[in-house]
């Protein structure tokens, strides 16, 4: 600031060292002579405080006459401090106009760089995707392991062909793979990432100007006149170290800094030396714009690069000019060669005369290594003397030397360059209003004419839809039946939306039509398609399920005959939705329009004519029966949707829908009441057919605890990425997200929004809390897709440096991904940690997930992707985020799984990272683990650790495929949307080596996965009747029976519901939930067998009942209503057990007396049988032994399940 004939430059400082008051604001003041100085310090606590006085006292400077300026003068430059002064290189490189020099040597390495590009490359670069280089860089790595394996010649390049295929390549490939060719392809993709991202910075403009290009480089370029003391000074430091007979002529020297090298160097690893790298002029951009990297592949022979030797993988560097130039080949546009100087520190460094190609970090107690060269007197394996570091922040890049060589020739260059920036504005849309911005509603519906279609248009309804499920815990296994009629004179293929919740996984396909069975089978998509086209040309039946979007799958059933009825049978596996302590089952019944019609629009073959059925339907008849089995008690059953008929006891249910019932547009939802749902536990399943083991963790913490109210402390920060990248309708998506995530802020957190890009722009200056959204609002709505690179590393260390003294900061990050510094960014998150989440919104086609959801994997938040497939949902994924944001949290969750064998392979497991979790998230974890029934639990709640040990039961132990085929689910989604490495070259390379892994459990378990579908083929005879035989509906569905309670009958819902959503949210129903739990923890003493009845009298049992507390209890079992019994060569079956209200003696007196009856000599079968019932409140079951003479009555305590 400036006032006068004086200046001031005012920094508010953070101490990372000291704990007390580390938060400083420096006033640094030149007084009107220009020589003398004076300075002010004030010292606050937390950042809070500090932010409000570096606020409060710019207010006052301006109130003393100094004006606010936008640029540093080199007079106030002097005032900075060390560090404000590495900040200001940002103002160099932001700056207006370039020397004539620096613009020449801009358009030369660019033109290196493209030219190279141009010469290999079949498409230009800007249009080559970088989530394409990312699976073409973990392709590379996987060949190279393949490589060192053994693999055949061929084997190796059918791997590559997938590698050309992500990065095409003019003229012929090479035959031979080699070390050395993987390096220059991982060259390549280097240099390929390093252009794509400097063509976001230039809005993919075909030629930039020499300005544009230089700001791309984020890197500041000076350059050194000749004869001043700094280029003799350095020009004689180069060639001292020159051991070579041949001359070196120095050309020019550029001076250059990056902000990043500046502020993260670790100078305090001390012996700092200025060392050379060589490096083609083509990698030149890549070098300024994102340092000195670390290769991804290591060459183990023939070296072609300075950063790959013979000592590992690190970053290479000589004090030689002889050894760097081997490395420095001259360039094609002007003839000169380049060559690095850095600052490197080294720190401890180590002396080894035997080359390791193995090492990828310095040896323990060391900061780098140094391979000395070989000499007369000492022998070693180096000819010259090498220096490697293995971390990027030992680097910092000082000067450019421009050089020739002997025999080099050297071209005129003559760029026509234009320094001057034409701006460029991208067209908007012109949306002023908070109204445009708008999220489109939930359930939009479409104005397409919906439903099966003959010639005319006329719609055919489904005619109707019978549903069989089964639920275990919080999963579900389903069964959906369709019926429907060609009633058309002429075949048709008809096209069928199927929608599905976005947990679902379609794991069997059958067809039922003209007297035949047709099983579908999950084969590769491509070979799938291809039977189908080929069965509908030959006038065969044909039928192709496949997924197009999370929540739709098509089933094509071509070829359908004139008048033919068919009934269709799609099997699928969910996962209930939990809300608190109630699991939900739901099941919709239409999708997004705009998911149908792409859908629907997609043509498999040109043979017949196609219709289209758009829902499951309106007013066809519908039925539904279910079974239930829970590991605790059920509490209640209810559905908002159906009235149900249903049956139960303690821990198993089925349920039904009633005659007449029919599935509107509101789908069906179930509601079950889940007793002790927050407590862990393990479910094993055993495949019935083969030698294989499938377990399944539940988890969900309760995290409604009693923790302290730090709403009112709590930050929420909104960051909306306004990089170029975003341009387009992706941004005007973000915009859309980040108003409502605003809208959803309430009023007792503390707020802030930041645009970023290159640089950042805030709303406040310090978070606030806030009565209206009209500024902020007004902010998100002006901000514009002009801000250059995505550098979020620099607002995630501005906000680092002003952590929040009190409660908590939590990040809504909104963006494409498409990061700058990704490892630093990363760093950052890691750091922030203790104080502050991450929570990422992924938007645009090409977003980069994979570095999204580690942010926020590493950020201890959740990331969710926002589809343009699925904009029905995107309001309840925004209000899912707003909510975990104000929820505590449970993360860095791990699971440790007990193997008996020590030799057992490796567990597979789906997540292998586990996502953090929030109130009323619950968390499955599954695993292929043979032998398996216990595994170890751990966690962070509120940063404290948190460890359990979870068993299985005998009761949680099944047999069956659900759990297989749910694990083998998870599986395959953590491949398609997980985490399998950290590094995203490592991920892809982990996704190209399990690729055959998931093919085989999609063909295993008839799992649909973005590689298969279901495809079934009905072989028609030519003289087949055109009007054949209905199949019989009913009796086929009849075969799929889920009940089992066959001796309950059933109950018809109450018109006085049990439970509805209101009592559930309200604190009444917690109250009574902890209630119950508290008295179901109550443990009775085991009785001990009473055998003789009538010696001992009936007074044991009020003596025994004495002590048990009924209070609450409303209905007990009452046997007298049970089917009388006849002499027959079946057990009596209890059609009917009612529920009556009575007290707990008259309990006993009416099983006394029920017993006695069914022991009298009039049903001999039962002189010598068993009985059971269960006492409500206490959860135990008590068995009758009875005889015409005696009644014996034993206590079981029962495990978790009845």
């Amino acid at each position: 600031m400036e006032g006068g004939q004086e200046s001031v430059v005012v920094e508010l400082q953070s101490s990372r060292d000291s704990r007390d008051c580390p938060f400083l604001i420096s006033s640094h003041f030149l007084l009107a002579d220009g020589l003398q100085t004076r300075r002010q310090f004030a010292i606050k606590k937390t950042s809070e405080d500090a932010s409000e006085y570096y606020e409060n006292y710019i207010k006052e400077l301006k109130k003393q006459g100094f004006l606010l300026r936008e640029h540093f003068t080199p007079e106030a430059t002097q005032l900075a401090s060390e560090q404000l002064q590495a900040l200001l290189l940002e103002e160099v490189m932001t700056s207006s106009t370039l020397s004539q020099e620096v613009s020449d040597l801009v358009e030369m390495i660019w033109a290196e760089a493209l030219g190279h590009l141009e010469h290999m490359l079949l498409k230009p670069v800007n249009r080559i995707s970088l989530n394409d280089v990312s699976k073409a860089e973990g392709i590379l790595l996987l060949v190279k392991a393949a490589l060192k394996n053994g693999e055949t010649a061929e084997q190796l390049q059918k791997m590559m062909t997938e590698f050309y295929r992500l990065i095409p390549h003019k003229g012929t490939t090479p035959k031979e793979v080699n070390l050395g060719l993987l390096a220059k392809k991982a060259d390549l993709c280097q240099l390929i990432r390093d252009m794509v991202n400097v063509c976001e910075t230039n809005l993919s403009k075909p030629n930039p100007p020499s300005l544009a290009k230089y700001r791309a480089l984020r890197c500041k370029i000076e350059h050194v006149e000749q004869n001043t003391e700094e280029f003799l000074r350095v020009r004689k430091e180069v060639l001292q170290n020159h051991h070579s007979k041949s001359p070196v002529d120095i050309l020019q020297i550029f001076r250059v800094g990056r902000v990043i090298e500046t502020t993260e160097f670790l100078s305090k690893l001390g012996n700092v030396r200025p060392l050379l790298h060589g490096s083609p002029v083509r990698n030149i951009v890549g070098i300024l714009c994102r340092g000195l990297l670390l290769p991804k592949v290591v060459e183990d022979h023939g070296v072609q690069r300075t950063d790959v030797g013979n000592l590992g993988s690190g970053i290479y560097f000589s004090d030689s000019l002889s050894t760097s130039i081997k490395y420095s080949h001259p360039g094609e546009t002007d003839g000169t060669r380049l060559l690095l100087i850095c600052d490197v520190a080294l720190g401890k460094c180590m002396d080894l005369h035997k080359k390791d190609f193995s090492l990828t970090e310095a040896p323990p107690g060391y900061d780098s290594v140094h391979g000395v060269s070989q000499t007369a007197s000492v022998t070693t394996d180096f000819e010259d003397d090498e220096f490697v570091v293995y971390k990027t922040n030992q680097v910092k890049m000082k000067y450019i030397i421009k050089f020739s060589m002997p025999g080099d020739q050297i071209k005129d260059f003559h760029p026509t360059n234009h320094t001057e920036l034409e701006e460029y504005r991208p067209e908007f849309s012109d949306f002023s209003k908070v109204e445009d911005y708008q999220l489109p509603d939930a359930k939009t519906s479409s104005s397409t004419k919906a439903g099966l279609q003959d010639a005319s248009g006329n719609l055919v309804p489904l005619e109707d839809v019978n549903i069989k499920g089964r639920i275990i815990d919080t999963v579900a296994q389903v069964i959906v039946f369709q019926t429907y009629t060609n009633k058309s004179h002429v075949p048709i293929e008809a096209k069928y939306i199927f929608p599905l919740d976005d947990k679902a996984a379609v794991c069997g396909f059958e067809a039922f039509i003209n007297g035949k069975h047709i099983v579908g089978e999950i084969k590769e998509k491509e070979e799938a398609q291809r039977e189908y086209r080929e069965a509908v040309t030959q006038g065969h039946g044909a039928y192709l399920m496949s997924q197009d979007a999370p929540d739709v799958f098509t089933v094509s059933v071509g070829n359908l005959p004139p008048k033919a009825k068919v009934l269709i049978k799609i099997t699928y596996i969910t996962e209930l939705s939990i809300l608190g302590t109630v699991g939900v089952f739901f099941m919709p019944a239409t999708v997004a329009p705009w998911q149908q019609d792409k859908a629907l629009n997609e043509n498999l073959q040109d043979t017949v004519e196609k219709i289209c059925i758009k829902e499951i339907g309106t007013k066809q008849s519908f039925s539904l029966t279910m079974s239930i089995e829970m590991p605790y008690v059920i509490e209640f059953i209810f559905s908002d949707t159906h009235e149900l008929k249903q049956k139960r006891t303690d821990c198993k249910a089925v349920i039904g829908t009633m005659e007449g019932s029919s599935l509107d547009s509101s789908g069906f939802s179930l509601h079950i009441g889940l007793s002790d749902a927050y407590l862990p536990r393990m479910w094993v399943e055993k495949h019935p057919e083969k030698e294989s083991e499938a377990c399944m963790l539940v988890f969900q913490p309760d995290l409604d605890v009693h923790l302290p109210d730090l709403a009112n402390e709590s930050e929420v920060i909104i960051c909306l990425d306004c990089s170029s990248s975003m341009e387009g309708v992706t941004f005007l998506q973000a915009k859309q997200i980040a108003l409502h995530a605003l809208s959803l802020v309430g009023e007792k957190h503390k707020v802030n929004i930041i645009q970023f890009g290159t640089g950042y722009k805030e709303l406040f200056s310090y978070p606030k809390h806030i009565t209206s959204n009209i500024a902020a609002t007004e902010f998100i709505m002006s901000a514009t897709p002009t801000m250059g690179n995505t550098d979020f590393w620099k607002t995630l260390r501005y906000l680092s440096l002003l952590y929040p003294a009190r409660g908590s900061r939590n990040i809504l990050l909104v963006s494409d991904g498409h990061l700058q510094d990704e490892s630093l960014t990363l760093q950052l998150v890691k750091r922030s940690r203790p104080h502050t989440r991450l929570f990422a919104c992924g938007i645009g086609p090409t977003a980069n997930r994979h570095i999204l959801r580690i942010l926020s994997q590493c950020g201890a938040g959740v990331f969710e992707y926002f589809n343009a497939k699925s904009k029905h949902s995107w309001r309840k994924q925004i209000e899912d985020q707003m909510t975990r944001l104000c929820s505590p949290s449970c993360h860095s969750v791990s699971v440790k799984w007990q193997q008996l064998n020590p030799d057992a392979p490796e567990a597979l497991q789906a997540p292998a990272q586990v996502p953090s979790l929030f109130c009323n998230d619950r968390l499955l974890v599954y695993g292929f683990i043979p032998h398996c029934t216990q595994a170890t639990l751990c966690a962070l709640i509120q940063e404290k650790e948190f460890c359990t040990m979870v068993s299985t039961t005998e009761l949680q132990k099944t047999t069956g495929t659900m759990i297989h085929k749910l694990a083998a689910r998870a599986l395959i989604r953590d491949y398609e949307d997980g985490i399998l490495h950290e590094n995203e070259t490592s991920h892809e390379m982990k996704k190209q080596t399990l690729k055959s892994l998931i093919i085989k459990l999609s063909k295993e378990n008839s799992l649909i996965t973005q590689f298969t579908s279901f495809v079934a083929v009905e072989k028609r005879d030519e003289n087949e009747s055109p009007f054949p035989d209905i199949p019989k509906v009913s009796e086929l569905i009849a075969k799929e029976d889920v009940d089992f309670l066959p001796y309950m009958s059933w109950q018809g819902e109450p018109q006085e519901a049990i439970t509805n959503q209101s009592l559930l949210a309200s604190s009444e129903w917690q109250e009574v939930r902890s209630s119950k739990r508290a008295k179901r923890k109550m443990k009775l003493s085991q009785p001990k067998v009473f055998e003789d009845f009538e010696e001992d009298g009936l007074d044991v049992l009020p003596a025994f009942t004495s002590s048990l507390k009924c209070e609450g209890v409303e209905k007990l079992l009452d046997l007298s209503q049970t089917e009388s019994c006849k002499p027959t060569a079946t057990e009596p079956l209890f059609r009917k057990v009612s529920l009556l209200e009575t007290s707990t003696s008259s309990l006993f007196s009416c099983l006394c007396s029920s017993l006695w009856f069914l022991s009298s000599p009039g049903c001999p079968l039962l002189q010598s049988c068993f009985h059971a019932f269960c006492l409500p409140w206490s959860g135990s079951w008590f068995w009758f032994c009875s005889s015409s003479q005696t009644v014996g009555c034993i206590s079981i305590q029962p495990r978790p399940c009845a």
